[in-house]
């Protein structure tokens, strides 16, 4: 054995797999002079590894996970793929939001629809609609009427993402994946944290955590976050604030009963925010237009704005045979409002397209839009869990019930946009096309001052009820030493009605729905091991026919096998995944038609088939060495009328290291979000000719890859200050591209600089 070979004391020996992660990362290491660093022969002592936290998080990883099965399983026992992201990461990418967390989770795409609004995040080639918070159904989406441009990561301790169906426990198969964030809860020790950040377009971010009890031995303890923030952008007329605070309770009625309650507030408005692609892809002659990344033709007035405030309690009980008993309850009210302006392309008349640009700033047309919704989500959760033995060998159970309520209440408006002498009233829907808009006196210099959209109610409204409810049960079988079977099913019951403007009642309902779970794992050895997961899909839509009735449920049948390993007692987890997914009746556009509150109309399509690879890693390499890592290759074996936003190949990867010796105090990092180009759809306007198009076009959405780099300084024993450095290298990118004949951008470089205390 020569000095150069890696010593384990205290756990298996780093694998192949293990080194080549290692090496990949360690391969890029170069010295000032252009020379390869002489690396130190590597020395790990299981000892000296990072150790799991109060909430099971171990750096980049963590010890167990229930986001799946509703089992307490390790990364390994767990037959799907399943990413963490940590405390620890978001502290080092500098993670506030759940598109900034997502934008880091490996086989997740996003792509928007505008600046500010909504954004669709995918995986396995289908958009996520399974949102939740400590288990419980939440209304997570990110688009006009739910939560999830409010959702503020200083709130939460890590975000599970189960990629892959997961309706054991959602009741929805949702094939993509589902997003489980954990609540900040709190424990028995005093102690905080508090941080203030300066970045880019005057970016301001304070941040407060404090875990207080209120009783001398803990049994009565509290948690309290604050945080806001306020910044401008790198597009013209465009800012930002975002503010939010949680108080959360927790006594001990005795050493085996827990009770826990809360109120969390979360704020998000984007003042200049759009409604569709900011930029046009094509002038009206059909050329290209390649604008700046400042241009946002959108009026002073225009703005997204979400507020939720959600309460919530909970009852865990811990029975001497070493059951438990764990109840949640939450309510959630989510207030959207949206008051939107842009210049771009939008239906004419007759199926034509129009708004086009013209390079001497004439040709923009100002579209518009006003909405409200008032959504309130109610959601409980009971679940039994334990061993049990049975023929000689010790096995797990579970069995629960959740039940999830939401009512939708939007109002109705009458919609009047004025300027320049003109006045024009707002189709339905209050929403302003090309055909109704206001003309630009000329794009270049922005929106005329005077233009203005003018919205009351009527005192009409529409109301969506939806209940989605269900049993379920699971059991993982101990089999054989290395045999473990995961055997569950749900039955399902889910109803929507809706009440139209009109006062119609329309009525969609599926009870008595079937959803079987069936996992195996076998460890192979100590370190790897197989598995293999089937599930069906069932997954209720939102979208509405041209008659006002929702498209009927998905269905289909999702897949994964795959092999997963653990090192280092669980501090690092890879694993490599096969997946398959058939789905059918998914929603398309039904070509230009509207439903009757005037939005875009949807059918069934024929739905689609997709399968892939994905590649993972986290967790630590050595002491002070954590990587993150992870690549996801997509093919579409059959594709719907809607084309498709996502690449062929995703790769995302972090790593942070501590240095040693004299630089002890100094920990620097960098990662990349890489992807193929996609063949994308411009739906449903295309290229024009004559400043007018009839049909979607064919595009290519350029494939890209955007390097961060971080430098944290310990400038005491308790206080740090950090840089991060985004989009390193100021790439040029499109985080959508071809929707209405329109791009957006991605943001340019920035740079943003963090103090932080811990007490």
């Amino acid at each position: 054995m020569t000095d150069a070979t890696p010593m384990l004391r205290g756990v298996s020996r780093l694998t192949p797999l293990a080194l080549f992660v290692a090496f990949g990362f360690s391969a890029t290491a170069i010295a000032a002079d252009g020379q390869p660093l002489e690396l130190d022969a590597t020395n790990i002592d299981s000892s000296a590894l990072p150790v799991a936290d109060d909430t099971g998080q171990i750096g980049y990883t963590v010890e167990s996970t229930r986001s799946s099965t509703g089992l307490k399983l390790t990364p390994r026992q767990t037959p799907q793929s399943v990413t963490t992201i940590t405390r620890e990461q978001m502290d080092d990418r500098g993670v506030r939001s759940i598109e900034q967390a997502l934008e880091t989770t490996p086989g997740v795409s996003v792509s928007k629809s505008e600046v500010g609004g909504r954004t669709d995040f995918r995986a396995r080639g289908y958009s996520v609609s399974n949102w939740k918070i400590d288990g419980l159904q939440f209304p997570g989406g990110s688009d006009f009427s739910n939560g999830g441009s409010a959702l503020n990561m200083d709130l939460y301790e890590r975000i599970d993402i189960v990629r892959g169906a997961n309706g054991l426990l959602g009741g929805t198969g949702d094939p993509s994946a589902t997003v489980n964030l954990i609540r900040k809860a709190p424990t028995r020790t005093f102690g905080g944290s508090a941080y203030a950040t300066y970045g880019s377009w005057d970016k301001r971010r304070l941040g407060a955590d404090l875990n207080l009890p209120l009783s001398e031995d803990g049994r009565l303890r509290s948690r309290f976050v604050m945080t806001q923030q306020d910044a401008n952008s790198f597009r013209d007329n465009q800012s930002e604030r975002s503010r939010a605070a949680l108080a959360n309770f927790e006594f001990d009625l005795d050493d085996a009963t827990t009770l826990g309650a809360g109120y969390q507030y979360e704020y998000s408005k984007v003042i200049g925010a759009g409604w569709g692609a900011n930029i046009p892809i094509w002038y009206a002659d059909g050329s290209k237009t390649n604008l700046p990344r400042s241009t946002n033709v959108a009026p002073s007035w225009s703005f997204g704005e979400t507020v939720t405030r959600t309460t919530f309690g909970s009852l865990a009980h811990q029975f001497d045979n070493d059951w438990s008993l764990d109840l949640k309850l939450a309510q959630s009210e989510t207030e959207a409002l949206n008051h939107r302006g842009l210049a771009k392309v939008n239906s004419t008349s007759g199926g034509n397209y129009g708004g086009y640009w013209n390079p001497d700033g004439s040709g923009a047309v100002l579209n518009g839009l006003h909405s409200s919704t008032d959504t309130t989500q109610q959601s409980a959760q009971i679940d039994l869990s334990g061993p049990f033995a049975l023929f000689g060998r010790t096995h797990q159970a579970m069995v629960g019930y959740n039940d999830s309520r939401s009512v939708a209440w939007s109002p109705e408006y009458n919609c009047t946009m004025v300027g320049d002498g003109i006045t024009r009233p707002g189709a339905r829907g209050c929403q302003f096309r090309a055909n109704n808009g206001l003309p630009i006196s000329d794009w270049h210099n922005g929106v005329d001052d005077d233009y203005q959209l003018l919205a009351s109610r009527t005192g009409r409204h529409t109301k969506t009820t939806t209940r989605l409810q269900g049993m379920y049960a699971a059991t993982r079988l101990s089999i054989t030493d290395p045999l473990s079977v995961i055997v569950g099913a749900r039955v399902t019951d889910y109803s929507a009605t809706t009440l139209a403007l009109t006062g119609a009642r329309s009525n969609q309902q599926n009870n008595g729905i079937v959803t079987p779970y069936l996992g195996a794992v076998y460890d192979l050895n100590d370190t790897y091991s197989l598995y293999a997961s089937y599930t069906d899909i069932f997954n209720p839509q939102t979208e509405e026919t041209s008659s006002g009735s929702k498209v009927a449920p998905i269905r289909g049948k999702s897949y994964e096998s795959g092999i997963k390993g653990a090192w280092f007692d669980g501090r690092l987890n890879a694993s490599a995944a096969y997946f398959l997914t058939q789905q059918d009746g998914k929603a398309v556009r039904d070509g230009s038609a509207s439903t009757p509150t005037g939005a875009d109309a949807y059918k069934a399509g024929t739905g689609q088939e997709t399968d892939g690879i994905d590649l993972e890693v986290a967790g630590a390499l050595t002491p002070n060495w954590n990587v993150y890592a992870g690549y996801t290759y997509l093919h579409f074996r059959r594709v719907d009328a809607d084309g498709r936003s996502d690449p062929s190949h995703l790769f995302k990867a972090s790593t942070t290291y501590r240095l040693s010796g004299p630089l002890d105090r100094l920990t620097v990092g960098t990662g990349v979000t890489a992807q193929s180009n996609i063949r994308a759809l411009s739906s449903p306007a295309g290229q024009p000719t004559n400043g007018v198009s009839r049909s979607a076009s064919d595009v290519n959405w350029s494939g890209y890859a955007i390097w961060n780099a971080m430098a944290k300084y310990q400038l005491t024993d308790d206080t740090t200050v950090s840089l991060n450095a985004n989009n390193l290298f100021d790439k040029h990118y499109y985080t959508r591209y071809g929707f209405y004949a329109g791009a957006i951008y991605g943001d340019p470089r920035n740079l943003e600089v963090t103090l932080s205390t811990t007490f």
